[in-house]
């Protein structure tokens, strides 16, 4: 994928195992640029923003209040697989004991797994996350982390934590 943006100034190439990490202060434009990438983006807009038409895209948002129901219906109409699902919960942390909450009925940290467990059970070629260790604790974040360095997928990652971009960026966009 290519991105450029002529107001930001930004060129970059996400390559099959880069962790490209968009970093700058809030209000610099860090989600918008997300936002153009998957179409939902309401402002004006300028520059280019270049990739397959088949290329498969995976977010992880930072409002997600809409994951409702149980883990299984929810896999459902997400199209994964809900066994390689409960696993990734499993690896972020979750207690097997939640796996029968629904998913507004667990804590925000509960939803934050949900949705990136979502997000790594979709098949892509590019993972877009906007600030993916919001309301996870240290040792969650640790798990994110080895999940993330095992796989190696393609990413591009809104996120503050100097711990994570550290361990993870392979190329950093400073805003």
């Amino acid at each position: 994928m290519q991105l450029n943006n002529s107001v930001l100034n930004i060129t970059t190439t996400i390559e099959k195992n880069d962790q490209v990490l968009l970093c700058g202060n809030n209000g610099t434009g860090k989600s918008s640029i997300i936002n153009a990438i998957i179409g939902t983006f309401s402002g004006k807009q300028s520059g280019e923003i270049l990739f397959s038409s088949a290329l498969k895209i995976s977010t992880v948002r930072q409002d997600y209040s809409d994951n409702h129901g149980s883990l299984r219906s929810f896999s459902s109409s997400s199209k994964i697989n809900y066994d390689q699902f409960l696993n990734l919960l499993r690896k972020l942390g979750m207690e097997r004991a939640t796996f029968d909450v629904p998913i507004e009925e667990m804590s925000m940290g509960q939803q934050k797994k949900v949705e990136l467990a979502r997000s790594l059970a979709e098949p892509a070629h590019l993972y877009l996350w906007d600030e993916p260790l919001n309301y996870l604790d240290t040792y969650n974040q640790q798990q994110l982390i080895q999940l993330i360095q095992e796989k190696r997928p393609p990413m591009l990652i809104v996120e503050h934590d100097q711990n994570f971009i550290k361990q993870i960026a392979t190329k950093k966009i400073e805003i």
